[in-house]
């Protein structure tokens, strides 16, 4: 749906302030949604994953080798974010 917009008695440059007012305001506003999205995990263990969804480890480790789950080795253990598991339980019907 296209909207008209009539300008009356502004200059161009007033104009244009207010649409960099507006944009930046936009921008700032999906940047901090985007950082909160972003924080919105944590690091969980092989154990916490595999009580969350109720499987054996070898099953976890079956559906990493899959593909159905992401592993990060971080030092010598290896983790899976929150997100993306629950993520994965979204994408596919076990």
């Amino acid at each position: 749906m296209e909207q008209t917009v009539i300008v009356q008695g502004a200059t161009f440059t007033h104009l244009l302030e207010k649409i960099d007012l507006i944009v930046s305001h936009r921008v700032e506003k999906a940047l901090k949604e985007a950082i909160i999205q972003q924080k919105s995990y944590r690091y969980m263990s092989r154990v916490e994953v595999a009580n969350m969804l109720k499987i054996s480890l070898p099953t976890l480790n079956d559906w990493t080798k899959l593909g159905w789950l992401t592993s990060y080795k971080i030092a010598k253990r290896v983790l899976y974010r929150s997100d993306e598991v629950e993520a994965s339980l979204h994408k596919r019907k076990y």
